[in-house]
């Protein structure tokens, strides 16, 4: 299969929000939910792909996208089943996502280990150079620049109406401020509700949701730290 995007990278680092504004360009057509599509059976795999390709012909789109975030464990397997994909690596600093992990979890050193584990997944990878990586923050700062980068990676003219993607009206069944721990279907409400609502700055999270001994943790992890300073994050 051809013309396919896919965006993944450790969860909780912007994957969603940028399927839904991708989706929302004049040549994309986007998928809004995790197929896990690349965890499935061969034959199984096939006849996912030629359903999406379907139904992007059907709506006459160039590009059928895609994410799933655990994907990045399956990166080989996603090349035998299709044509020069275009990839976008989400990353973003390892503080927040463990925050927003750990308020999934309810489990710190879970949370640590995913980032780590899931981004040495894909830089170990040997299709990596192909790969167009995309900072969280660098996309909050200016997302309009950061699309336009993204538009030329995949050879698209930029559309102006991907910031214009559409959003409605979610009333979430739990206090956001209160809840201790995100489960899956809290997790599902909650991921819904955000995509839906305007761009919003989640960068220095961490800072009222870790605290100083969890910090003091990552700040000694060896791993945690070399991924950091190679993503161009300061302590």
């Amino acid at each position: 299969m051809e013309n396919t995007i896919f965006i993944f990278g450790c969860g909780h680092s912007g994957n969603t929000i940028i399927n839904k504004i991708l989706s929302n360009h004049k040549n994309i057509y986007g998928v809004d939910y995790e197929t896990e599509i690349f965890f499935k059976r061969s034959n199984m795999i096939l006849t996912f792909l030629n359903d999406f390709n379907k139904k992007r012909k059907y709506f006459n789109k160039k590009w059928f996208c895609e994410k799933t975030p655990k994907h990045v464990h399956h990166i080989n397997k996603l090349y035998l089943f299709t044509k020069n994909p275009k990839i976008i690596i989400m990353i973003r600093d390892g503080r927040d996502v463990v925050a927003s992990l750990n308020k999934r979890y309810n489990d710190f050193n879970k949370s640590v280990s995913r980032w780590i584990d899931n981004n040495n997944e894909w830089l170990k990878n040997i299709h990596k150079e192909d790969f167009h990586i995309l900072k969280y923050e660098d996309f909050i700062s200016n997302p309009e620049l950061e699309l336009k980068k993204i538009c030329n990676y995949i050879g698209e003219e930029y559309d102006e109406n991907m910031l214009n993607y559409k959003k409605e009206s979610i009333q979430l069944s739990f206090d956001i401020n209160k809840i201790e721990k995100i489960d899956c279907k809290n997790h599902n409400e909650l991921r819904k509700y955000q995509v839906n609502q305007s761009l919003y700055d989640g960068t220095k999270r961490y800072l009222k949701d870790l605290t100083k001994e969890q910090l003091d943790i990552l700040y000694s992890n060896t791993e945690f730290m070399k991924l950091m300073n190679l993503f161009g994050y300061k302590i």
